[in-house]
């Protein structure tokens, strides 16, 4: 009889903790605004907004776009990833293309197969051949992590270069820095 009352104090104990930590106050938050959850052990969408933002508005201010015919045909080439987390560039390049595309100055070429074969197809229904891109997009992106007594830093720095010709036209970066105080126990 005792066995049973402490298996059922047990399993009551274990109940009320688990349900102590499930939260059912969920709600929708601006994406990347200022009641994201924010963290240094990752790059999150305030991150890329950020980052995209300051890379485009840099880009179509610098007047290099001016150089060539608009709208400015552009292909995404490899944004590499030196971060000590698996990234989607995507996230990136994806933002970065349609604020171009919507300014009107540039048109992001698709890397999608059967695109490329209707502009084929395209192109040779009209016996013209397929545009090639006038300038090409590559980065990278790196981290720079500290750590001092009790706090944390992590500094993304977001890389961003126009090619043309086999020259680089324009150049960009955005560090994004975070910190956060390491808890009493150490974690």
């Amino acid at each position: 009889m005792k066995n049973t009352y402490l298996k059922f104090f047990a399993w009551a104990f274990a109940a009320i903790s688990l349900a102590g930590c499930a939260s059912s106050n969920a709600s929708y938050v601006d994406s990347g605004g200022p009641r994201t959850v924010i963290s240094t052990n990752k790059i999150n969408m305030a991150d890329w907004n950020s980052a995209s933002a300051a890379l485009v508005n840099d880009l179509l201010s610098s007047g290099v776009l001016e150089r060539f015919k608009q709208p400015v045909r552009m292909s995404v080439g490899r944004i590499t990833n030196r971060t000590s987390q698996p990234v989607d560039t995507d996230m990136l390049t994806k933002q970065i293309c349609i604020a171009l595309n919507n300014s009107g100055k540039v048109v992001a070429m698709s890397t999608d197969g059967a695109s490329k074969e209707l502009a084929e197809y395209q192109a040779f229904k009209s016996g013209g051949q397929v545009a090639a891109p006038q300038i090409s997009m590559t980065g990278k992106i790196v981290e720079d992590r500290e750590s001092n007594d009790d706090v944390r830093e992590v500094t993304y720095v977001f890389m961003l270069d126009i090619n043309s010709g086999g020259v680089i036209v324009w150049s960009g970066q955005k560090q994004i820095t975070k910190q956060s105080q390491k808890s009493v126990f150490g974690f």
